[in-house]
């Protein structure tokens, strides 16, 4: 790795030990500056960064763990304070344990990291405060049908409106892990979040949307290198919880009737493999697959194809008796491109939410219960000096059922008709943060330097798009919303900031037609490393 790249890392990280893994949206925002400096010839080219938390040894492959070490390392790690202020409602995502809430919002988070030989420790627990007023939600004056099909959503995910309607106190475990090192392997128990796929600002499965999740997991800490290429992985068995909440009673009761439906108090069982492959012909191509495959604990068996249902066929065909064991599968292949002589990478990832009965029927009909990413990274160089460049980045993020499910409905994404928390865990999606039947597209500039990035976002976000095809029957008031995003980072010292001023025009703001509403969103973050 050439010394630049390991600079950078340094002034980053300072002297924290490699065995330790990056959080997932961490504010320094060294995950996104490590995959800009691999576009520029600098990076670690066998890394996918398709599977993350990243460890600091993958950032830097010529150093290793001492295994043979006597000493107990220790290190205090990081405090990080979070502060939030929406103007009208909910907005954002991406943030872990902070929630969907009008108003201030708070997280604080700090903890120590332990390193013996192959054994480390880290606890660094999460702790989260909203103020969470009440905030406009769907209205209770719109025809009796249409409410029908908005309490269909909510009962049939873990997504509740206004969050519990008061005051919010949390304590996570947040970033905290137990793990061995078994060579180029790494074998614990974790709460960390997790993402998995190509993209910036979404993923289909796993994003650091939601809190993480207690999970086992085996996982590569560096690229498996072979004759004919690269592989990188992960195998997780975790425990998803429910929010415990639900929506007000009033989104349920309509013409006199309560429709709610009550969630099991069970947590459910996930099931999740990640793999990638980069082909050793075709520099910067990395290609993969995710999986996971969730069931409530009281239905689950004791067979080994009950705790690894992951193994099992995707072909409905092959797999019988599937459909009896209330499970629920979510699949996505996935590939990332990234060509460093044009300072390029394209990526995209595709998924299902249902089995396909046959090969040839996914043949015939691939469209079927699908989802999709993709999107383009370009850096142009901004001086002779070749520290400082401008990022383009460009994505955009389909949920919405396609054409097929007029003659075969396949569910919004995130929904189960047998699991009624759908994919989550403590009331947010695991996957894409925008949410069941969204879409969204993202254009983004940054300029990039030695302990500085500012950057302009602007987006189009059109809210659950398969329950306004399944309510109304005109094409005039789909929600979306028009944002404008504003951030920057900067280093002093030991003092990392990270500022964020968002402004949304709400469209058709809960599917109301003309009703326009506007929300702000100010957010600052410090980082401070003792």
């Amino acid at each position: 790795m050439c010394l630049q790249l390991r600079i950078v890392i340094l002034l980053l990280i300072g002297n924290t030990l490699l065995a330790q893994n990056i959080s997932v949206g961490s504010i320094d925002m060294i995950e996104q500056r490590s995959r800009n400096e691999q576009l520029l010839g600098n990076g670690n080219p066998f890394i996918s960064y398709t599977l993350r938390p990243l460890t600091l040894v993958q950032l830097d492959s010529t150093q290793a763990l001492d295994k043979n070490s006597t000493k107990i390392i220790t290190k205090v790690l990081p405090i990080t304070l979070t502060q939030q202020y929406n103007t009208y409602n909910p907005y954002g995502w991406n943030d872990g344990s902070m929630i969907p809430a009008k108003g201030y919002q708070t997280q604080l988070t700090a903890g120590l990291f332990a390193q013996y030989g192959i054994l480390s420790i880290q606890l660094k627990p999460e702790y989260v405060y909203a103020s969470n007023p009440e905030y406009d939600i769907f209205p209770t004056t719109e025809k009796s049908v249409v409410r029908n099909v908005n309490a269909y959503y909510l009962n049939y995910t873990d997504m509740p409106t206004l969050f519990g309607g008061k005051t919010y106190n949390k304590l996570f475990w947040g970033q905290s892990s137990i793990s061995v090192a078994i060579n180029k392997f790494s074998i614990g128990l974790s709460t960390e979040n997790l993402w998995w796929g190509p993209g910036n600002r979404n993923s289909l499965l796993m994003s650091n949307n939601a809190p993480g999740f207690l999970h086992f997991t085996f996982n590569t800490r560096q690229p498996i290198e072979t004759f004919v290429g690269s592989f990188e992985g992960q195998i997780i068995s975790g425990k998803l919880e429910g929010s415990g909440l639900s929506s007000p009673k009033s989104q349920f009761m309509i013409d006199g009737i309560d429709t709610e439906l009550p969630k099991s108090n069970d947590w459910r069982y996930i099931n999740g493999i990640s793999i990638n492959y980069h082909p050793k012909w075709v520099p910067g191509l990395f290609v993969g697959m995710n999986r996971t495959i969730q069931v409530y604990r009281t239905d689950m068996g004791n067979s080994f194809s009950d705790y690894m249902p992951i193994f099992i066929p995707f072909q409905k065909k092959n797999a019988l008796g599937e459909d009896a064991k209330m499970r629920d599968q979510l699949a996505s292949l996935f590939f990332r491109w990234a060509m460093k002589e044009s300072k390029f990478e394209f990526y995209g990832e595709s998924g299902w939410n249902d089995y396909s009965s046959t090969i040839w029927d996914f043949f015939d009909s691939p469209e079927h219960s699908r989802s999709y990413l993709f999107g383009f990274n370009k850096i142009f160089m901004l001086n002779k000096e070749k520290n400082k460049y401008l990022k383009v980045n460009f994505e955009s993020t389909h949920m919405e059922q396609s054409a097929d499910r007029i003659v075969r409905p396949a569910g919004a994404w995130y929904l189960h008709g047998t699991i009624l928390h759908g994919y989550t865990h403590e009331g947010q999606v695991l996957g894409s943060g925008i949410g069941p039947g969204s879409n969204l597209q993202t254009l983004d500039f940054s300029v990039w330097k030695q302990d500085q990035v500012w950057g302009l976002q602007i987006e189009r976000f059109a809210h659950n798009m398969d329950f306004y095809y399944d309510a109304y029957t005109d094409y005039n008031h789909k929600w979306v919303d028009l944002a404008l995003n504003t951030y920057a980072y900067r280093k002093f010292g030991n003092l990392g900031i990270q500022a964020k001023l968002n402004f949304a025009q709400l469209r058709n703001f809960q599917y109301q037609f003309e009703v326009n509403k506007y929300n702000m969103q100010f957010q600052l973050s410090l980082q401070y490393k003792l």
